[in-house]
């Protein structure tokens, strides 16, 4: 007799689990506890850090669920009881759910959280949805949360870093820790780093570190990087720092630094969302190799859009304010010709022209109406024909953040379109005081409100404006002050066509998006120039224009090394300001009395000047196409020490490698020796005032307030 065996396959659901649940490659390894989901232990595998690894300090998540009369109302993952849990991907990815949470003051809510963890070859990737039945709002949620991050043994100073304005944004963590808040706000000191300011936090220590990356190109909601010092200082040294407990315990209580990612989906009631992938990968060496973690993930989705060809060339700028609030006027716009003809005199390519709208800059916001004490429309028209016919470009300032509260147009209209707070009031901005005692003193300056770039209506009238600013015809506009709204992060107001609230940032790319769409039709090579660009703004704006100081660092440089970046030279011999534009590959704007003045007022700084942009075009394949490393590459060694005030260029075709070293000192030469990584071509020394070359062994002596070009011939 034959037995046949009939197999029935029945889906079942992924198993619940015990125990500990272990997700490991080659590069981490993560263990989270099953009973509560506490991210209880997280390894780097490939550098040996332990970057948590103590259980009893480990932590899940946390929601904040203000009720109607006690806004506190946290949801600690602690406090709740056990996830399900559910594997998938071949176990490489985690979900925890936690049904109806438990908060603090309002008993059991009708909210789920589900928290996804995925495995991948570099590290661990969280993401989160909110399924929320209840009558109450989900404003924010700590996801994931780093319960004590543990120092690497291999370093003795540890902390934060991210981008800021151009530059590198570096907060202490060990061995003292940088607060932010007041005091009174917060139990522990704190210390936080936002979107879309900086997309991520790099936890570092000298030889290694932790990106946290917040990847998403939406801007839809606010995410912060958080860092909190428990229990606190042994002492405070200034009023925003003190100094960190010695050891695991202190005072009988754990010493934890404590690391969360803080999403602000404000997910109103009986409404769901989800959370945005967070990534924490693990990495060797210096920061810069957290950084690529980021400008690798830039790459799938980063298209930068075309540059006048001019903007692609060595070029340099001229800023010349023309009015102000207190109707200082300055220049009219006829008088703009002879400035053009300084620019052209000097080899100067480009002329912003500051405080040509109606009030000055700064004032009558947003109007880009011109001013009849300046003149006519028809004039200064006709005079940007004339100063581009002298080879000189004309780049317009443009203002669009902000509506002037002192303006008729601000209660009439405006206020309609300001962004507003939960309360229903208009946010506020202290604005800028010029010129006279008065106004220095604060007394009477132009206050502004945010405009909701979210609202079409405003867009509308935004268009109506940039429109007037693009048919007098110059070849660009440099929109002040687009990177921030202030303190403004939310909006409220229900007439917008947006979700209350909604992320004020969300709002940047849809109203350049407009503008584009306005110079398509009008001008298709119009520069879009902003100040101090956020990383998602270079899709849309190509040059990012900021201010600096000889310690900063080139970390969005660094991330996007041919996006074009420019910084003021303002000093009356300001040389080391040049040297910094040429070590960082910056475009130099000439701003003689604080842009007040003309180019002849300052001849020593348009003599180095031009001496370094001359350098600029002969070294260009090095200087200007090529690659900006920072300082990988090469090193450079002052009495045995390393020296920081370098950066290493790579041609783009052969490889080879040029190293700009600045002396800033005002009155000391230094001697500093040179060394290539994989030393193997001969190599040259130039400088802006000895430009020929000559064979360069390893060391050179440079002047103070000097800078020397070593490259591979």
């Amino acid at each position: 007799m034959r037995w046949i065996l009939i197999v029935i396959l029945i889906a079942l659901p992924a198993p619940v689990l015990s125990g500990s649940i272990i997700l490991e490659n080659g590069s981490v390894k993560a263990v989270f506890n099953e009973s509560s989901g506490a991210l209880e232990q997280f390894i780097s595998k490939k550098n040996g850090w332990p970057i948590q690894k103590l259980a009893e300090l480990g932590q899940s998540f946390r929601l904040d669920i203000p009720l109607p009369d006690q806004r506190f109302n946290p949801v600690y993952g602690a406090e709740q009881p056990s996830p399900e849990v559910r594997l998938a991907r071949g176990g490489k990815r985690i979900r925890f759910i936690w049904k109806k949470v438990h908060s603090k003051n309002g008993g059991i809510l009708d909210i789920d959280f589900i928290g996804t963890i995925d495995l991948t070859d570099a590290g661990l990737i969280f993401t989160g949805e909110i399924e929320n039945r209840s009558p109450h709002p989900v404003e924010t949620v700590y996801w994931p949360i780093l319960g004590a991050l543990t120092r690497p043994a291999t370093t003795s100073s540890f902390c934060q870093i991210g981008m800021d304005y151009g530059g590198m944004k570096e907060l202490q963590l060990f061995p003292r820790f940088d607060n932010q808040p007041g005091y009174f706000a917060i139990d522990y000191p704190t210390q936080m780093l936002q979107t879309p300011d900086t997309p991520f936090s790099l936890i570092a220590g000298q030889d290694k570190g932790l990106y946290v990356g917040y990847h998403d190109t939406t801007a839809s909601q606010l995410v912060r990087f958080m860092a909190r010092l428990k229990p606190g200082y042994v002492g405070y040294e200034f009023w925003d720092s003190g100094v960190n407990p010695a050891g695991e315990a202190f005072n009988g209580q754990p010493v934890q630094l404590e690391f969360s990612v803080v999403h602000f989906p404000f997910l109103n009631a009986k409404e769901s969302g989800r959370l945005y992938p967070v990534v924490l990968q693990p990495y060797r060496g210096s920061w810069h190799r957290g950084a690529d973690i980021y400008k690798k993930w830039r790459q799938s989705w980063f298209h930068s859009p075309a540059k006048p060809d001019w903007l692609q060339q060595v070029n340099s700028w001229q800023q010349i304010h023309v009015n102000n609030p207190e109707s200082d006027i300055r220049y009219r716009y006829d008088d703009l010709i002879k400035i053009g003809e300084d620019c052209a005199r000097y080899n100067v390519q480009a002329l912003q022209v500051t405080g040509w709208t109606i009030g000055g800059q700064d004032g009558a916001c947003p109007s880009h109406d011109t001013d009849p004490r300046l003149g006519t429309r028809e004039e200064l028209a006709s005079v940007i024909d004339q100063i581009q016919k002298l080879g000189v470009k004309v780049i317009l300032f443009n203002k669009y953040t902000w509506v002037d509260r002192t303006s008729q147009w601000y209660p009439n209209e405006l206020i309609r379109y300001a962004t507003k707070d939960p309360y229903g009031d208009p946010h506020y901005y202290g604005g800028y005081a010029y010129q006279t005692a008065t106004q220095l003193a604060e007394i009477n300056t132009h206050r502004f409100s945010p405009l909701c770039h979210l609202s079409p209506a405003w867009r509308q009238i935004a268009g109506q404006e940039f429109v007037k600013s693009i048919t007098l015809g110059a070849d660009g506009m440099l929109y002040d002050e687009n990177q921030h709204h202030g303190e403004a992060r939310y909006c409220f107001d229900t007439t917008h066509s947006h979700h209350v609230p909604a992320h004020i940032y969300a709002g940047d790319a849809k109203l350049a998006k407009d503008f584009h769409k306005i110079s398509g039709r009008l001008k298709s090579d119009y520069l879009f120039a902003g100040e101090g660009n956020y990383d998602l703004q270079f899709r849309q704006y190509q040059l990012s224009y900021f201010r600096v100081d000889l310690g900063h660092t080139a970390l969005h440089r660094y991330i996007a090394p041919l996006q074009e970046m420019m910084i003021p030279v303002s000093g009356y011999n300001d040389r080391n300001m040049i040297n910094l534009a040429l070590m960082n590959r910056y475009i130099i704007s000439y701003e003689p009395r604080n842009f007040k003045g003309r180019l002849h007022e300052f001849p020593l700084t348009m003599k180095y000047g031009k001496k370094v942009d001359t350098l600029r075009k002969r070294l260009s394949e090095y200087l200007w196409q090529g690659t900006f490393q920072d300082t990988l590459g090469a090193t450079v060694l002052l009495h045995g020490a390393r020296y920081p005030n370098y950066s290493v260029f790579v041609e783009p075709q052969s490889g080879k490698r040029a190293v700009v070293v600045v002396n800033y000192d005002y009155e000391t030469a230094i001697e500093a020796v040179i060394r290539f990584k994989k030393d193997t071509a001969a190599k040259m020394l130039v400088t802006p005032e000895n430009p020929s070359p000559v064979v360069f062994t390893d060391d050179v002596n440079i002047p103070a307030n000097s800078v020397a070009v070593i490259y591979e011939k």
